[in-house]
């Protein structure tokens, strides 16, 4: 069972990315207690404003570990019992404390989400262009995607490489696109990679117009 229930990314990953900030958390807290630096104009006040703004990922992270420990403790205790008995007080605690380890895992999964920390986890405004346009027309290849939308080529191939790894997107080689609607440019362009929407892309880009309707619909209540 997932812990961040992640919409890409495993708990495995999530927790990489948490581990790094830790490190920076203990690796600037060394440097502010070191003499030579605490003294410094310069780097003292970078250095405290970075711990400060590192504080509530630490916090939160390390109140996480606290609970999924505990938890961890009660469940060996638990070995054997009827976890559904509720006439139970080890039982009950164990409940209390798994709805706390959900409940903080999903706030620190929020705050690295709104921070930039996990940015494979959702599709910024030129991600859904890039699958609404290949939707639209059909299969495409970085270089002409790039033109379509108005993004240079390494971006493009950047951003189609993400969208494959995240199952939105598929590759099809050019040689095996035969029906494909730009057949004049077929001699120039059949060597390349093209991507098309992959059925999750579909599916998503469906969910995402349901959500559009039903939002149009409150507005006009």
């Amino acid at each position: 069972m997932s812990l961040f229930n992640g919409k890409y990314l495993s708990d495995e990953e999530i927790w990489a990315r948490a581990s790094r900030i830790v490190e920076e958390y203990n690796r600037t807290s060394e440097l502010l207690a070191d003499p030579g630096i605490c003294t410094d104009p310069e780097k003292m006040p970078q250095l405290a404003k970075r711990l400060h703004q590192l504080n509530p990922y630490y916090m939160l992270i390390n109140k996480l570990k606290s609970y999924l420990h505990d938890l961890e403790e009660l469940k060996k205790m638990l070995a054997g019992e009827n976890m559904e008995d509720e006439q139970n007080e080890d039982v009950l605690l164990y409940q209390e404390y798994a709805s706390l380890c959900s409940s903080t895992a999903g706030e620190l999964y929020r705050l690295l989400l709104e921070n930039g920390y996990l940015d494979e986890e959702f599709e910024d405004e030129t991600d859904l262009e890039i699958l609404k346009f290949i939707d639209y027309a059909g299969p495409e290849y970085a270089w002409r995607l790039g033109i379509n939308i108005g993004i240079d080529v390494e971006e493009s191939r950047q951003r189609l490489e993400k969208l494959l790894q995240k199952g939105l997107l598929e590759k099809v080689q050019g040689t095996m696109l035969e029906g494909y609607h730009r057949e004049k440019d077929w001699v120039k362009h059949m060597n390349h990679t093209y991507y098309r929407i992959s059925r999750q892309g579909r599916h998503y880009l469906r969910k995402l117009r349901r959500q559009a309707e039903r939002e149009q619909q409150k507005d006009t209540l």
